[in-house]
């Protein structure tokens, strides 16, 4: 089967964020759940008071194979939620993340397949500074610059 992507038009917004996952989660198969896609959570522990309703979301997989796997966009402002029971399904390992916890809430736009991974945007020029790049490690939310942004759109 070939593979082939569908363009959209994503909401406009001024503010884009990426959202780091690791290899605790699934979300491989959680984008492709048909009950998750239509509004999942997500661990916001920096910017909490710019983040908002609105936003777009790019959900980044950490691991080795490393790089951009959806578009979302926010649906509900940074608050204290709970996830779902579809949701919980896919943890391969919650130790921490159980409960209660300070998420946002997106809906699925895109599934990039095959993902845009981290050796082709460190490849690209104008994605070298990109913030997970530069500073995986810093955390769960990244600022996107709308250079950055108008790079990624079109490399998915």
């Amino acid at each position: 089967m070939e593979n082939f992507k569908i363009n959209i038009e994503f909401p406009v917004s001024d503010n884009i964020w990426i959202f780091q996952g690791s290899e605790k989660y699934d979300i491989y198969k959680a984008l492709r759940d048909e009950e998750v896609i239509k509004g999942f959570h997500w661990k916001v522990k920096q910017y909490r008071n710019e983040i908002s309703k609105g936003n777009i979301g790019i959900i980044w997989l950490s691991g080795k194979k490393a790089g951009i796997y959806a578009i979302t966009e926010i649906i509900l402002d940074p608050d204290y939620y709970y996830e779902t029971e579809a949701e919980k399904k896919y943890w391969i390992d919650n130790t921490g993340e159980e409960g209660e916890k300070y998420r946002v809430k997106m809906k699925l736009l895109q599934l990039i397949e095959p993902p845009v991974l981290r050796d082709l945007i460190k490849k690209t020029d104008g994605l070298q500074n990109l913030s997970i790049i530069k500073r995986p490690w810093a955390g769960t939310n990244f600022r996107v610059t709308m250079d950055e942004w108008n790079l990624i759109k079109k490399m998915i």
